[in-house]
């Protein structure tokens, strides 16, 4: 017979609906619904002033906000023909790495609740707020951002935030250990999430699977090495990966990424420490929000129109390969937006990874594909 797991259910993490056909315990087929929290915002994009997107970007994954911030606005830079400052690409880089950092904490938190760990959940909760406390150092806000601006950031990290980063990467990374030692440790991680879900890296290939789901079948994709945006190229670090394929496989990979995350704000740290200047471009018409706007005879600012062209960009957020495509026609508003969500196609392949086994198996599985529901519907 067939079971729904949704909309409304503590596995599915959003709304989202699961139906699988089982057989006794035993699944034999899956079929993810998805368009529950469907809120048009390609569309809307489309009615909106270039900076404005940025507002919906932060809504598109609550938990990965200036990761999508990136995404879109480093498209719409491409399609207005833009140069961004060099500070600002070291500080988007940054704020990536941070997010990235934020993401896997919450991840971490939510998907060990799951399998029955309430300490680790506590642990997880902990640290991430200690991320969320910089973001708003400089933000302002704790989850809905809007700091990616057309040209650059906002504004500059505030006096001391340097030093106030350092300290917490110096706390985080022994906390990282001992995440491992509460679930690698634990009789019942193991016994939740070893050999279960398994793909294989064909396998996650042919769905279009990517991210830590597909590096921990052993292929070592991750676009800040084969495709570097921001300034990836000009700092060390590893891309992750397992060979098992399976729950555990997709844990680890996710602690690595952790220390690795670690290892690139600490270099984009030292290198904003030792190169001041500014973060948002200068040659911006007023309604771009640029400080200074070119004049007209009779006083009045200027609509400088942009010559047309379209934009492509491809970032590594934190549950895989996002892209994004923005077409200008020489206005204020892009003409069209439009998104391509890692998660969706994680989320699509779900027959996959989940026929063969059992009904309790399907909170570990689905929880280590890392679900926001916000950026599959969008």
């Amino acid at each position: 017979m067939w079971v729904n797991m949704g909309p409304q259910h503590p596995m599915t993490h959003g709304l989202w609906n699961l139906k699988v056909r089982i057989d006794g315990e035993i699944i034999v087929d899956a079929d993810p619904e998805m368009g529950y929290l469907h809120r048009g915002i390609e569309k809307i994009s489309e009615d909106r002033h270039y900076n404005e997107v940025v507002t919906l970007m932060d809504r598109t994954c609550y938990v990965a906000g200036l990761s999508w911030e990136t995404l879109y606005i480093t498209a719409a830079e491409a399609a207005l023909h833009i140069e961004v400052p060099e500070r600002a690409r070291w500080i988007r880089m940054l704020t990536d790495e941070l997010q990235r950092i934020g993401s896997h904490v919450m991840w971490y938190a939510a998907f060990v609740q799951d399998i029955g760990l309430m300490t680790p959940f506590l642990y997880g909760m902990r640290d991430r707020d200690l991320i969320l406390d910089l973001f708003q150092s400089f933000t302002g806000a704790r989850m809905t951002y809007e700091y990616n601006r057309v040209g650059g950031v906002r504004n500059d990290l505030p006096n001391g935030f340097t030093d106030r980063a350092r300290k917490v990467m110096d706390w985080l990374m022994p906390r990282f250990d001992e995440y491992d030692a509460l679930c690698l440790g634990s009789d019942i991680f193991h016994r939740r999430c070893d050999d279960l879900g398994r793909l294989s890296a064909t396998e996650c290939i042919d769905l279009g699977i990517t991210g830590p789901m597909l590096r921990s079948a052993g292929l070592a994709r991750d676009l800040r090495k084969d495709r570097p945006y921001h300034r990836y190229d000009q700092v060390d670090f590893d891309v992750a990966t397992a060979t098992a394929g399976d729950v555990t496989a997709r844990y680890l990979v996710r602690m690595e990424e952790l220390r690795q995350s670690v290892r690139i704000v600490r270099q984009c740290l030292d290198w904003l420490d030792k190169h001041p200047g500014s973060v948002l471009a200068q040659e911006l018409p007023r309604w771009l929000g640029a400080p200074y706007a070119p004049v007209g005879a009779e006083g009045y600012l200027l609509k400088r129109r942009y010559p047309s062209g379209t934009g492509f960009s491809a970032v590594e957020e934190p549950h895989g390969e996002a892209q994004a495509y923005v077409v200008n026609t020489g206005g204020e508003h892009p003409y069209r937006v439009k998104f391509r969500s890692p998660v969706f196609a994680n989320m699509s392949g779900a027959k996959s990874y989940l026929v063969g086994y059992h009904v309790a198996d399907i909170p570990p599985i689905m929880g280590s594909v890392d679900i926001c529901v916000g950026e599959v519907d969008r």
